[in-house]
């Protein structure tokens, strides 16, 4: 979709509008990811938090000195219990009028007013009571004393004049001569004992406790301001109880802050912006943690009050993003609060629950103003400079797009008369001057350059041609050579529309044959009338608004090519399809399973060629291989593969046919060729030919090409060991026998390499005792397809490899053998008997090495001479020189094998080992007992001894011990293992018991 095309005043305005709206972006992002506006509400409200922390720590300090009445009420409970003794009071009747409570009171006040000054209090009583409150009438009154200092901040008079008595008898207002005040009673009347009064709470608290905490523990502030009776002034107050030293509760004592003073030390002036701000005292019963908490005010200090005003309602704080917000819901006005808890109280009294905080608030709209301010500001700013923005963009646009309007102007004027050459009026702007001038000389540049380019191609050795396409033209370019380069008749139209040169185009390429080149490229193949071909390549380019073709004449470029191509592809020999076109052409086959449906892969090799060269040359040899490639191209059917691999060896590949028999028919006729094809020799004799080979059948066999050759290959040598000059398929029974065996004597070199073997060990009992004399080393193999010693010897004898096996034998027995006697696991006086392979033995350096690993050896060495070998007399005498060995022999497995009696003298044996044959029943065998007592009478008289083996029943033993053997071994008396085991307890028993017989006989 073409785009909609716009003046150069437009885009230049559009940039600078662009840029504008960016800055505006970008100021509007630094403003917003700066936080501002956050950061400046929230440095606001962090003034008015540390504020009302700085506050609330002085008012805590204050508050909880002002409570600390310790040692006043110390020295009144002294004072007490003094007169008790001295009988001047009663705490029984204390409480009952003025008169009692008198000399106690007396006795105080002037610790009372000593306190009073002490403190930043502005008023200190004391109440006698020893009742409960809950029980006493209504209009009971109560015996005490009040006196204020309305004025605690000025230095106080010496005879008192500044202090007023507020509740006292009117004997201790002529005794103190301090004046009274305008509400002054003689007691406290029955109001001051209300329930939210500053005597009830206190007092029942520790009445009903007996007393049983300090006094101070007790300690209260009143949660609501106070108005003694008579009087207009307002106070918070502060109470403990007063405790006799056995328990008794007579009364409470406390101090007062009157509220003036209180909002005092809470100016609100210094709050962040001052006369909005104000000053909260209150408590709560509930936990600060909460989204909303309510609490008791207690005092307030706010401008919009006079300096007395309080208020005794509750206010609720709600929590948000853990800041605390008070809501006014009348006027919808919301003021930030910040909350800090006055810790007056230890944990565990019993006015712990109520928690006094002292709260500053501020308007929101007086908190934020200075940011909502500098919002503004900057809005305005922004307003402001989008605007300057937008008429300057305006102006510097209009100048701009002036000169190049005008230029356009020009060149729209040049292109109605194309044949003038175009001149350009001056702008005075470098860029565009340049380009007017560029434009002028382009003109006389192509034209040149046209021209030019027409005489090269006129020149040039190679034929070119080619056409151009112009979206904003109706009619074709084509050069004169065009179609004559395309064997097109000549085509003298004037105006070639592009319409019709579509047509000829597309009748072209559906009657040329064409092929790729090495690009990818098409390659047009144009008969010529002399009968030769000419190869044109046509290359296109497209642009924007046009599109080029090139026809370039690659006649040698791809005759060459071609001649290259043959070469690699096909055997200069035979004709045949060489090992790489093969391999190539086969694989495209077999990525198309449905073109190959049924096929056959023959791998064949010719069968004389070397009896062909040897007797009449490599010429003759030659031309043996080429008439064996004629054979298979000529009789096979087309489509066939047919290739010389190398040397003598061909492949044929036959493919697509429906079914295996179908292709049988086309081998069987191939063999019938191949028996009929003969060369004749030098001396006229006729050579039939002769090919071995092997079939793999496709998908019966395999479905993989490379495996498809594995079993050819195989087959074909099958029938080169076996009967030359067939075709055999291949059989998986076979190979797979083949593949076993080839595992199994790779499994067996690993055996050697790795020397994968380990050495059990069986006791050789005597048959006197019943001691081991000597162990047994058995070869053990656990390998997957080699499990025992007997695939091991086979393998061996097949491999060549018995010297290896005699060798392993000899040092790992021997290993195997000390490192039992190092771990303790055998005594190391028994005899090791190694079984040997009668034909081996070991190297002139192996027996050196022997000799020097296993010195301490050598005397317990017994060499067995196994008869499943035949009997080598140079090997044995080597054997009895050898380093390391004693010459000690043993005869294994007598009986058995060959030449028995023979091997017998030729090895004169220390021991005989009677073959497992012969001792199997023969407590039941009459002519195998007779057997042994003729070996036994034979080896005692040559100092031989008799070893029977491979006993498994009692009875065995007990008949060869009749017999006079010397020596037992079987798993009746102990099985092989890697650490040897002790005769069994059974087998003992037997030998001991016929030894038992045997002495007592004798």
């Amino acid at each position: 979709m073409m785009k909609k095309e716009r003046s150069i005043f437009r885009m230049i305005l559009t940039a600078m509008l662009v840029v504008l709206g960016l800055e505006v972006l970008l100021l509007l992002l630094a403003f917003y990811f700066s936080n501002m506006g956050p950061q400046m509400n929230q440095n606001a409200m962090d003034i008015v938090e540390k504020q009302v922390e700085n506050r609330s720590a002085y008012l805590e300090n204050v508050m909880l000195a002002n409570q600390d009445l310790s040692v006043l009420s110390a020295k009144i409970n002294e004072t007490t219990a003094s007169l008790t003794e001295e009988g001047a009071i009663d705490l029984e009747t204390l409480d009952d009028s003025g008169e009692n409570a008198m000399p106690l009171l007396s006795a105080v006040s002037a610790n009372l007013i000593s306190t009073l000054r002490s403190k930043s209090v502005t008023g200190i009583f004391m109440v006698l009571n020893t009742e409960d409150l809950d029980q006493i009438g209504a209009d009971v009154t109560l015996p005490g004393v009040y006196i204020r200092d309305l004025d605690p901040s000025t230095t106080p008079s010496e005879r008192n004049t500044d202090l007023l008595l507020e509740r006292s008898p009117i004997q201790l207002v002529k005794q103190m001569d301090v004046a009274t005040d305008k509400g002054w009673f003689s007691s406290f009347p029955p109001e001051a004992l209300e329930e939210e009064s500053f005597i009830y709470q206190v007092f029942q608290a520790a009445y009903q406790d007996k007393g049983q905490l300090d006094a101070a523990e007790y300690g209260r502030w009143t949660r609501k301001p106070f108005v003694l009776k008579g009087d207009g002034r307002s106070a918070l107050a502060y109470t403990i109880p007063l405790i006799f030293e056995d328990g008794t509760v007579y009364g409470v004592l406390g101090v007062e802050m009157l509220t003036s003073y209180m909002q005092s030390l809470i100016p609100n002036k210094e709050l962040q912006n001052q006369g909005f701000g104000t000053y909260y005292l209150a408590s709560t019963r509930e936990e600060l943690s909460g989204k909303s908490v309510e609490f008791q005010e207690a005092a307030c200090s706010s401008s919009a009050g006079t300096i007395q005003n309080f208020s005794a309602e509750s206010m609720t704080l709600t929590k948000e993003s853990g800041d605390y917000w008070l809501k006014d819901t009348p006027t919808n006005k919301v003021s930030f609060a910040s909350v800090r808890p006055l810790t007056l109280y230890s944990r565990n009294a019993p006015f712990s629950g109520e928690q006094w905080v002292l709260v500053g608030t501020v308007e929101t709209t007086y908190l934020f103003a200075f940011s909502n301010h500098v919002i503004f500001l900057m809005g305005v700013a922004i307003v402001m400079i989008v605007a300057v923005g937008l008429i300057c963009s305006l102006i510097v646009s209009r100048y701009l797009a002036r000169p190049i309007s005008k230029l356009s102007g020009e060149v729209a004027a040049a292109q109605k008369n194309p044949t003038a050459m175009p001149k350009f009026s001056t702008t005075h702007i470098r860029e565009l001057d340049q380009f007017a001038t560029a434009v002028t000389q382009l003109s006389h540049d192509v034209l040149n350059t046209s021209t030019k380019f027409l005489r090269i191609m006129e020149m040039a050795s190679v034929d070119l041609g080619g056409y151009e396409v112009r979206k904003d033209s109706p009619t074709v370019y084509v050069t004169e050579n065009f179609f004559s380069m395309l064997g097109i008749p000549e085509k003298k139209e004037e105006n070639l529309t592009k319409e019709r040169f579509q047509e000829i185009m597309t009748e072209f390429e559906s009657v040329c044959r064409s092929s790729k080149g090495y690009a990818g490229d098409l390659i047009y193949h144009i008969p010529l009338p002399d009968g030769k071909i000419r190869y044109v390549r046509i290359e296109t380019t497209s642009e924007a608004d046009a599109q080029v073709g090139l026809v370039e004449d690659v006649t040698a470029v791809t005759t060459e090519r071609l001649r290259i191509e043959h070469e690699r592809d096909y055997d200069p020999l035979t004709g045949l399809y060489s090992r790489r076109a093969f391999q190539r052409e086969s694989k495209a086959i077999f990525a198309r399973p449905e073109k190959l449906k049924h096929a056959a892969l023959i791998m064949m090799d010719t069968d004389n060629l070397k009896h062909m060269n040897d007797t009449f040359g490599h010429d003759w040899g030659d031309k043996y291989i080429r008439r064996a490639g004629q054979c298979l191209a000529w009789n096979t059917p087309p489509g066939t593969l047919c290739a010389r691999i190398s040397g003598d060896e061909f492949n044929v590949l036959f493919y697509g046919y429906d079914s295996q028999e179908a292709i049988r028919e086309e081998i069987r006729n191939l063999k019938t060729a191949v028996k009929e094809t003969s060369l004749t020799l030098p001396s006229g004799r006729e050579l039939h030919l002769s090919i071995s080979g092997g079939i793999a059948w496709y998908p019966e066999n395999s479905r993989e090409f490379p495996i498809m050759k594995k079993y050819a290959d195989f087959a074909m040598y099958q029938v080169k060991r076996t009967q030359k000059g067939e075709l055999a398929e291949f059989d998986p029974e076979i190979y797979r026998k083949e593949a076993v065996a080839t595992e199994k004597r790779q499994q067996f070199q690993k055996l050697i390499r790795e020397e994968l073997v380990r050495y059990y060990f069986q006791p050789i009992i005597s048959g006197k005792t019943g001691e081991t004399i000597a162990y047994e080393a058995l070869m053990r193999v656990s390998l997957p397809m080699i499990t025992n010693p007997g695939q091991v010897m086979e393998l061996a004898r097949e491999e060549g490899c018995l010297h290896e096996i005699e060798r392993i034998t000899m040092f790992k027995s021997a290993e195997s053998y000390l490192f039992l006697e190092r771990e303790g696991l055998i005594s190391g006086k028994e005899k090791l008997f190694v079984n040997s392979v009668a034909s081996q033995h070991m190297t002139e350096a192996e027996s050196e090495e022997y000799a020097r690993r296993f010195t301490s050896l050598q005397s317990r060495l017994v060499v067995e001479i196994t008869e499943e070998e035949g009997m080598d007399s140079s090997a044995l005498e080597i054997k009895r020189n050898t380093l390391g060995l004693q010459g000690n022999f043993a005869l294994d497995d007598y009986g058995s094998g060959y030449s028995n009696e023979k091997n017998l003298i030729d090895l004169s044996p220390a021991y005989i080992k009677v073959d497992i044959s012969i001792i199997r029943d023969i407590d039941k065998s009459q002519d195998k007992q007779q057997i042994v007592s003729n070996i036994v009478s034979y080896a005692h008289e040559r100092n031989m001894q008799i070893i029977a083996e491979g006993m498994e029943t009692a009875a065995e033993l007990e008949t060869v011990l009749a017999l006079g053997v010397d020596l037992l071994q079987g798993y009746f008396l102990a099985r092989p293992a890697a650490v040897p085991s002790k005769i069994s307890d059974e087998a003992l028993a037997v030998i001991q018991a016929f030894e038992a017989k045997q002495t007592a006989s004798s």
